[in-house]
């Protein structure tokens, strides 16, 4: 429950005559739980796994490789981009808790996809910004204008991923068409991306008081919004391709966004009394 730890300061290099290299240590009472906030967003992950009736099934755990291939994607683009330490434990804080936020939704999506329209939408809303606000606790507990953006780069991701959802579902016709539905995923996700840029921009400059110049703001919106896109598509990748190939997390797409099987043409193998084998992989034309 305790530990000591122990700071040296050393200075960069040896000064031989003029100091000690090495100064002397001191020491620190460490308890437990001054960390204890980093485990609340992996709390709300556990506790969406046991409370739902409806995930008491081994197949449940399949939602762990989405998780898992988004995190190792995630490992090796901080390896090849080479970010610094300083960044890298705020980007891990936004990266992870979006990641278990979208992680927590699958996982409730069909209690959430049984209300309709604007209210489906604010619970899925709601359920993401709960889960990710987590993520704030575990980089600071403190609210400061660091936590602000933080609050702020949580809601617009949510109204991103969420909008870009919606938008992508409706122009399928609210039926299950894999490749056309990820094919306008991706025009949706980069517009609302866009659309989200200028308002975290805006949320930002009020929040610091500091506003770029023209010619900044457009390439921070431009370029910004692209790299925000492709960051949650990445994100949502795994994710939806494990509905289309999983017949239990395809129950979850369905009763999330409200999806329909296409109609059966005549003369199909249902139509004929056959059984028809949907393929989940295959575009629905």
């Amino acid at each position: 429950m305790f530990g000591e730890l122990k700071i040296v300061p050393s200075a960069a290099a040896d000064l031989g005559e003029l100091g000690p290299h090495q100064g002397q240590g001191t020491s620190y009472d460490w308890k437990w739980y001054y960390s204890a906030s980093g485990l609340f967003i992996w709390l709300a992950l556990i506790l969406a796994f046991v409370v739902p009736k409806a995930n008491h099934d081994l197949h449940i755990l399949w939602i762990l490789v989405p998780l898992a291939i988004v995190n190792l994607l995630w490992l090796a683009f901080k390896k090849l981009s080479g970010m610094p330490s300083s960044a890298a434990l705020q980007f891990d804080t936004a990266f992870r808790s979006a990641a278990v936020g979208v992680t927590v939704l699958w996982l409730v999506a069909n209690y959430a996809g049984r209300f309709a329209g604007f209210v489906r939408f604010l619970l899925f809303f709601g359920i993401l910004m709960v889960v990710t606000s987590l993520g704030i606790l575990s980089y600071s507990t403190e609210f400061s204008n660091e936590t602000t953006v933080f609050l702020a780069v949580f809601v617009f991701t949510a109204v991103t991923l969420l909008v870009a959802m919606t938008l992508s579902q409706r122009f399928c016709g609210g039926t299950y068409r894999p490749v056309r539905f990820m094919l306008w995923l991706v025009l949706w996700t980069v517009l609302a991306s866009w659309v989200a840029m200028v308002g975290f921009v805006v949320a930002v400059s009020i929040i610091t008081s500091s506003w770029p110049g023209f010619p900044e703001g457009i390439w921070i919106v431009v370029l910004g919004g692209l790299m925000f896109a492709a960051h949650l598509y990445v994100l949502n990748f795994p994710f939806m391709i494990l509905s289309f190939v999983n017949p239990f997390f395809r129950e979850r797409l369905f009763a999330g966004l409200h999806l329909k099987l296409m109609p059966v043409p005549a003369g199909s193998d249902a139509d004929s009394g056959r059984p028809n084998v949907q393929d989940a992989g295959a575009e629905a034309r």
